[in-house]
């Protein structure tokens, strides 16, 4: 069974860190080499990536970055991990100030566009995941943060639909999630050198998206 919304995804196959023990600088230096790695991730893409663009990026020393990652895999598998923790904890935050129902649907897409103008990441986390999808020893914790924001999308149509027939939530939710993954994807390749206009892309894809995910939600009829 999947992981739900309020619980953890599945652990990772493989240690991230060292997690007993830890300071708070070590701590602190931690969060720093995952954010080195993001943006080391997203400017050479997983495979071109190796752990030497990392250790610089990050400012510290070579024995430092191993201390806490022995390896590149390590490392996307904690930025992946940490993503996605803040980024469904922001969703669910935004989505519980909001009315259950309709309003909490029409409430999600501003929610999810808001992650894309507060972190640049945000463009590029779908394509890490994919890229531990492919790998045996990854395939099933990229598969469950998949499943955890499917869960989360569920949730969110399931109380909107209530009373209605023929809205499957969780086929309606791997729809939302892999469409708004595509999105991204195409406005980030018409794009590609201007992010500013694979927003401006997104946003404007993002409400026809909106509208046909309220035709098909809010639209549907007892038979």
């Amino acid at each position: 069974m999947s992981s739900r919304p309020d619980e953890a995804p599945d652990a990772p196959p493989r240690r991230v860190g060292r997690p007993r023990g830890r300071t708070s600088q070590g701590a602190a230096s931690r969060d720093g080499i995952i954010d080195a790695a993001a943006t080391v991730f997203a400017r050479l893409g997983y495979d071109r990536a190796r752990m030497a663009d990392i250790v610089e990026a990050s400012g510290l020393s070579k024995g430092s970055v191993y201390f806490h990652f022995d390896s590149k895999e390590a490392l996307a598998v904690a930025v992946l991990a940490a993503r996605h923790e803040r980024w469904v904890t922001d969703v669910r935050v935004a989505l519980d100030s909001v009315e259950p129902g309709e309003p909490r649907l029409r409430a999600l897409l501003p929610a999810v566009l808001a992650l894309h103008d507060g972190d640049p990441d945000a463009w590029v986390i779908s394509r890490l995941t994919w890229a531990l999808a492919d790998q045996d020893e990854t395939r099933a914790f990229a598969a469950s943060l998949t499943r955890r924001w499917i869960d989360v999308v569920a949730e969110v149509v399931r109380d909107a639909a209530a009373g209605r027939q023929g809205v499957d939530a969780e086929a309606v939710a791997t729809v939302v999630v892999g469409g708004f993954d595509g999105l991204k994807t195409t406005a980030a390749v018409l794009h590609s050198d201007d992010p500013a206009a694979a927003h401006d892309a997104l946003v404007a894809a993002g409400r026809v998206w909106e509208r046909m995910v309220f035709d098909l939600v809010l639209g549907a009829q007892g038979d």
